[in-house]
């Protein structure tokens, strides 16, 4: 499954957030995303994935999510269910964030950015 780099301090992590929020290297729609992703796409896809960004092009409908999923099978498993991805992920929103996703296949070290 995920490999954990043990645990960490909750303290830290909010700050590294906070920080990259506040230098613009981080929007709030990623953080509610990251934070929120176990109960957006439930624990099965969670497990195997991680949200790392949400790149936008000049146009600012054209949200496209950067995914890490953990290994080859599960991203060709991902790949098939992109539009219910992008569904789950607008209907907590409220509107239509993500257009599109990319996946990347690599370790998941899960409570860092």
């Amino acid at each position: 499954m995920l490999k954990r780099s043990g645990p960490k301090k909750l303290k830290s992590i909010i700050e590294n957030y906070a920080l990259k929020c506040m230098k613009n290297k981080i929007s709030k729609n990623e953080i509610r995303l990251i934070l929120n992703w176990r109960n957006i796409v439930g624990k099965e896809i969670a497990e195997c994935t991680k949200p790392k960004k949400i790149s936008y092009a000049q146009n600012v409908n054209s949200g496209v999510l950067h995914l890490v999923v953990t290994n080859g099978s599960k991203a060709l498993e991902i790949q098939h269910m992109i539009s219910l991805i992008i569904e789950k992920i607008t209907i907590f929103f409220g509107y239509k964030a993500v257009y599109g996703i990319k996946i990347k296949q690599e370790s998941i070290d899960y409570l860092t950015i």
